[in-house]
């Protein structure tokens, strides 16, 4: 099951000398332009084990109490502390300038920040910039367990590797330090040339998913997926793949399979009811668990890992009980008011009967519920055997409501394990759980909406004029969510804003007349834009072309 490219040593006794094993622990992590890797796996016995650990303990020990033991200072301020890091990680995915190297003394939180982590107000100026300076110092050591920490990383059903601790305290890592362990341990890799496919759009009867997967879906192929798996040669078309097409292959894909074209998601109970929060939300089709159906859930996963390296957002519009399944992170009850607000309310009632008025006396005359769940595809689902002859009872409720959690946390764990298998056929697991379930959402799919100001910061301006600038920013303000979806895909081959370090916006002046619509270069994230004499011709154009030019035309090469 190990990489083919991995070799191992077998060490019959313990290398009791410190210097020696610095040399391997440091030394096998140089970068060159060629060469063999070797990694080095020591079998030890428990003696040898203490043996190794007494002579190494300042070495290791002493850091990694530096760092562990802060997490006690942490533990009484966790919610106050987790908000400083989600706001730190903000600014860091806007600007990508490093948290750790901003003076705690300048650290002063914006009005839009007041607003959305209200707990910090509250903790006032002083303290709060004592957290954060906490925070800095525990980051700023932990940095330095880098490659440490991704040597054993491959261990993490060993409670007392750094990779095991990491996890249970990664709400209190900075996103930036996440990321330099990602691509530190991607960098392991040296992915091959992309595979060359053959994609045909204007053939309706064969999902364009259907024939990707068909060209991709070979074991021996899944080395592609450490980088960037595939370029694009569309059929009857003459768009040249410089990384356009390829973003439009996997949008399109993510489409198909979030629709009726080939169901592999289908929309979640709060989508079909019109109720709740995370109405656009997905999530897996039970019905679909025919080795085939999970054959592809696979191959999605195997797409979610090149999103590591290639950082090619798949817009997978999914709730948390998906994310949190990947990255191994507990499913609680409160994750199904995110895809099925009624069950949820249900579920709330039976435990706050009072509330209601509701009691043993009047509980049967008020509730009508058997043993039974409806599941996503709509089939009823019996809770315990023959529950669909089993009223419910007073006394019974605490026991419904368990069921219910239970089949609703669970209903997906097929499809989801077909994911989970197919990402960590790529990477090890323990990479993936580096990560909370919002950070996995936000590598593989992008952000799912955008501030008009954060596109601003990522934006570059060529030959055009004030005047038609602002009139632009103002017409993207104006859209809808939907149509700022559209607009990226129009320019971008997305529908989510591109991550920290990706490419950077270009509006740039057309020379065409003001008759034609904007024109965009999706491999290269850009925009011509003609001078048009009104803020209002401006958005009728936009509009028109956001709506109607999906394809890639000006990528043609004739």
């Amino acid at each position: 099951g190990h990489d083919v490219s991995h070799g191992f040593m077998l060490f019959q006794r313990a290398l009791v000398n410190p210097d020696v094993m610095k040399d391997y622990r440091l030394d096998m992590y140089q970068e060159t332009d060629w060469g063999i890797r070797i990694y080095v796996d020591p079998v030890l016995s428990d003696q040898e084990k203490e043996d190794f650990f007494k002579v190494n303990e300042n070495w290791i020990f002493q850091l990694e109490d530096q760092i562990f033991q802060v997490e006690d200072l942490i533990s009484p301020f966790s919610e106050i502390d987790r908000s400083i890091v989600s706001l730190l990680d903000q600014r860091f995915i806007k600007s990508a300038e490093s948290c750790l190297k901003l003076p705690p003394s300048l650290f002063n939180l914006t009005l839009e920040e007041e607003i959305a982590f209200p707990i910090l107000v509250t903790l006032g100026t002083e303290k709060l910039r004592e957290r954060m300076c906490l925070l800095q110092y525990f980051n700023q050591n932990l940095q330095k367990l880098k490659r440490l920490d991704m040597f054993d990383a491959v261990h993490m059903e060993d409670a007392n590797t750094v990779a095991q601790k990491f996890q249970k305290i990664k709400n209190l890592v900075f996103l930036e330090i996440k990321s330099e362990f990602l691509q530190f341990f991607t960098q392991l890799w040296d992915p091959p040339k992309p595979k060359r496919i053959n994609i045909d759009r204007m053939e309706i009867a064969e999902p364009i998913f259907h024939q990707v997967f068909k060209q991709l879906n070979k074991k021996k192929d899944s080395q592609y997926f450490r980088g960037r798996c595939f370029t694009v040669n569309f059929a009857h078309e003459g768009a040249r793949d410089v990384g356009g097409p390829y973003r439009e292959v996997l949008t399109s894909i993510c489409a198909e399979i979030q629709s009726r074209i080939h169901p592999l998601f289908v929309p979640c109970p709060n989508s079909v009811h019109s109720v709740g929060i995370n109405r656009d939300k997905f999530v897996p089709n039970p019905e679909m668990n025919s080795p085939q159906n999970l054959r592809e859930l696979f191959f999605v996963g195997q797409l979610m890992a090149t999103t590591l390296t290639n950082r090619g957002a798949l817009p997978l519009n999914l709730p948390s009980i998906v994310w949190k399944h990947l990255v191994g992170d507990p499913k609680v009850p409160t994750d199904i008011l995110g895809f099925d607000h009624m069950t949820s309310q249900s579920l709330d009632m039976l435990l706050q009967l009072e509330k209601h008025g509701i009691t043993e006396e009047n509980f049967e005359q008020v509730i009508d519920f058997n043993f039974t769940s409806t599941s996503t595809s709509g089939v009823e689902i019996n809770l315990k055997k023959n529950g669909s002859e089993k009223r419910l009872k007073f006394e019974e409720r605490h026991e419904y409501v368990s069921l219910i959690q239970d089949f609703k946390l669970n209903e997906f764990n097929v499809q989801l394990e077909a994911i989970k298998s197919g990402l960590f056929s790529i990477y090890p697991e323990a990479v993936f759980k580096l990560f909370t379930w919002e950070e996995l959402e936000r590598i593989v799919s992008g952000i799912p909406d955008f501030q008009v100001e954060d596109l601003k910061l990522k934006t570059d301006c060529k030959g055009v004029n004030s005047q038609l600038l602002n009139w632009f920013w103002e017409v993207i303000a104006e859209f809808t969510p939907e149509e700022r979806s559209l607009f990226l895909r129009f320019v971008w081959g997305r529908t989510r804003l591109p991550q920290v370090g990706e490419n950077r916006f270009v509006i740039q002046k057309s020379t065409n007349s003001e008759d034609s619509l904007p024109e965009s270069h999706t491999c290269f994230f850009t925009l011509d834009l003609p001078v048009y004499k009104s803020k209002e011709v401006l958005k009728e154009k936009l509009t028109f072309a956001i709506y109607h030019c999906r394809s890639i035309d000006t990528d043609y090469v004739v």
